[in-house]
């Protein structure tokens, strides 16, 4: 008997995997809030970060940080839909086959 090639299938496993590990890398506010300050603060106060106060600065600090988190807690929500959709999705393809 012949064995017979198997198709190419899409792993979606490995595409969530790529994409979180991209999200990952890209940075997170939360983790850097001081650096991330610094590049924002032209934006958002029109001055270098250097010439805000020590009150502005945390405020900056602390909004970008938020920001960075609340981005993360959505993501995750996201993954985890799609998780249980892919899950959801498997039994039903599993059950009819069977």
């Amino acid at each position: 008997m012949q064995e017979q090639k198997k198709p190419f299938r899409f792993r979606p496993r490995l595409t969530l995997l790529l994409v979180a590990t991209t999200a990952a890398f890209a940075g997170c506010a939360a983790y850097d809030p001081q650096g991330t300050a610094q590049a924002y603060a032209p934006s958002y106060y029109n001055a270098p970060y250097s010439s805000l106060d020590p009150e502005q600065k945390m405020q900056l600090e602390d909004h970008l940080a938020n920001q960075s988190n609340q981005a993360w807690r959505t993501t995750a929500a996201v993954g985890s839909a799609m998780g249980r959709l892919a899950q959801g999705t498997g039994i039903l393809l599993f059950a009819a086959r069977h």
